[in-house]
């Protein structure tokens, strides 16, 4: 490998990493549209090999709006677009196949304080295939997580437990039966 292409390399995956890396107040700023990121790679034999690794477009918020990745040998391997409201949280989220069919919709809503309070799941065909409701205490702090089939039949829930100060201090999780399966607590040093 000669210094020239070393450095070709080394060019190429810092432009292209830094870009993905830039935050939503630089892609604001510069007003970024579009970024798409390439890879250059040695082959065993010395050669390069160029693949674009991945297509983002942005909102003038500078929100991923459409995201597309590829594998390395150029072909696609998965499509995502989203949708958000005026407070820039995610209200859709759509997956796609290679050909451009919905494989998976998941909508989502938010309460005046911007936390998630309905999670809806959709497969490609519009059949709703789960649904997870959030609640909330007066402090803001999540105390549960419903998560229901297109029946209403409860799959999970989680329960959470906060101490004075607003820390979470136990989640319990139970299964489809409402038997509780798992206890997770938190401690805290001070």
């Amino acid at each position: 490998m000669t210094i020239k292409t070393f450095n070709l390399i080394v060019i190429s995956i810092a432009l292209n990493s830094s870009l993905f890396a830039q935050s939503k107040k630089e892609i604001k700023k510069y007003k970024i549209k579009s970024a798409t990121a390439v890879i250059t790679e040695l082959t065993p034999d010395g050669k390069e090999k160029t693949h674009t690794d991945s297509y983002q477009k942005y909102d003038n918020a500078g929100n991923i709006t459409e995201e597309t990745e590829y594998n390395k040998d150029g072909t696609f391997k998965k499509k995502e677009s989203h949708k958000f409201n005026k407070s820039n949280d995610v209200t859709e989220e759509v997956v796609y196949d290679e050909k451009g069919n919905i494989i998976k919709k998941t909508l989502t809503e938010y309460n005046n304080n911007k936390d998630k309070t309905l999670e809806t799941v959709y497969d490609g065909k519009e059949k709703m295939l789960e649904k997870t409701q959030f609640g909330y205490n007066l402090g803001g702090e999540k105390t549960f997580e419903l998560n229901t089939d297109d029946k209403g039949k409860v799959l999970k829930k989680s329960i959470y437990t906060y101490d004075k100060n607003g820390l979470k201090i136990e989640k319990k999780m139970s299964d489809d039966k409402g038997n509780m399966t798992v206890t997770k607590k938190y401690t805290y040093e001070y």
